[in-house]
């Protein structure tokens, strides 16, 4: 029987394991022999016990170059395993699938899964494609054979076997080990007092070290608030700790329920005017891939399409704001709840592709509103 191994650990591409905890035993039997390979491959075994669960998984899944999706019924029903790919989908990973059951996976899934043509594109070449589109994308409720798990691993044996012999120094794989030569001395060369460009190396930056760049003084001020840190860089995987953050006008909030609109659609809280905002940049905020509730009211906003990838959103604010386009929130798969009072949307059929979304409150200065009423959404009119 296959034994855990110790996860890859380093800074060189590697392959991400997303898969049920009850299935550990078929899994094991595959990346075991993946492993021994020396496919570089990480899974969750490698979290030490008492740390970050999900900044663990976040941090493994930016690093990684893709992410193997081990499918059956029981991780189709996981939170953890959905939110996993949720996060690769976001954030653009090559997810290649390896069925080891029949499964019957619901519209979120198939809408998650379905999307992702980098898996095609950089993999499909040597595994074998259309096995794995018909059995997991237009047969879902078919028998899978057993042969196939072994069909992938064997693929992805050959493919170790090719970049071992050096077709892809840089690839997954580690290269074997080999003898050490015997040293022997020779004569120091003269020194080039003056290198070309080619002979010095560029040294290699980990842009997760890179500190975070806030466009505005607004947006610091909150993620150093909730982080609870006043001096020094905030680096970026310090962001999958916001899960809430509520903006309106120049004022930061910790609740977006305090927001009252007057008649004429100006923003008011506890009675006072807002005085509107400078958050126009959402860059920073598109990469708080946790995020689960944002509010981002009065602000001069247009473009929405840094939000796209806040997977794990379920509550939205953009009241008052000059948008008039939100086809750009598509990927919000998780969003149940959407406030758009006084805006310049029109047109809320764009909105249907979101399969958890509940609730549209809009205001009467918006009509006439198209969409369609027998969908899954409720919309709210209020003055």
């Amino acid at each position: 029987m296959s034994t855990f191994f110790k996860p890859y650990e380093g800074k060189r591409p590697y392959v991400f394991i997303s898969y049920s905890h009850r299935d550990s035993e078929q899994v094991l039997n595959v990346i075991s022999a993946l492993n021994e390979r020396r496919l570089r491959l990480w899974y969750d075994e490698g979290i030490p016990a008492g740390s970050d669960w999900p900044k663990n998984i976040e941090l493994h899944m930016r690093g990684c170059a893709a992410v193997l999706f081990f499918v059956s019924e029981t991780a189709l029903a996981s939170p953890n395993c959905y939110s996993e790919i949720k996060t690769a989908a976001a954030l653009q990973k090559p997810i290649l699938l390896v069925p080891l059951q029949p499964t019957a996976p619901n519209d979120a899934w198939k809408k998650l899964l379905l999307p992702n043509p980098q898996a095609k594109a950089e993999v499909g070449e040597i595994l074998s494609w259309k096995v794995l589109k018909r059995s997991f994308y237009r047969k879902w409720t078919d028998s899978v054979r057993w042969e196939w798990i072994g069909l992938v691993a064997a693929a992805l044996l050959l493919l170790g076997s090719v970049i071992g012999l050096g077709a892809a120094a840089n690839g997954f794989f580690d290269p074997p080990d080999e003898p050490k030569p015997t040293p022997f001395i020779t004569p120091s060369p003269t020194p080039d007092p003056t290198p070309t460009a080619s002979a010095i190396p560029t040294p290699t930056i980990n842009p997760e070290l890179f500190p975070v760049r806030f466009p505005d003084s607004q947006q610091e001020k909150a993620v150093r608030s909730i982080l609870g840190k006043t001096d020094g860089d905030v680096l970026r995987p310090e962001l999958a700790a916001v899960k809430e953050l509520y903006f309106c006008g120049n004022m930061t909030l910790k609740k977006a329920e305090d927001v009252r609109f007057a008649e004429d659609g100006t923003a008011r809280v506890n009675g006072a005017k807002v005085v509107t905002g400078k958050i126009s940049d959402l860059s920073v905020i598109g990469d708080m891939i946790y995020l689960e509730r944002l509010a981002l009211i009065d602000q001069p906003i247009k473009d929405l399409s840094e939000l796209n990838s806040l997977v794990l959103l379920e509550e939205l604010y953009l009241s008052g704001n000059a948008i008039s386009d939100l086809s750009p929130l598509n990927g919000l798969m998780s969003l149940s709840t959407l406030h758009i009072e006084h805006t310049n949307i029109h047109d809320l059929t764009v909105l249907e592709s979101l399969p958890s979304l509940r609730t549209v409150t809009v205001s009467a200065d918006m009509l006439p509103l198209a969409w369609n009423e027998n969908k899954q959404f409720k919309v709210i009119l209020i003055p």
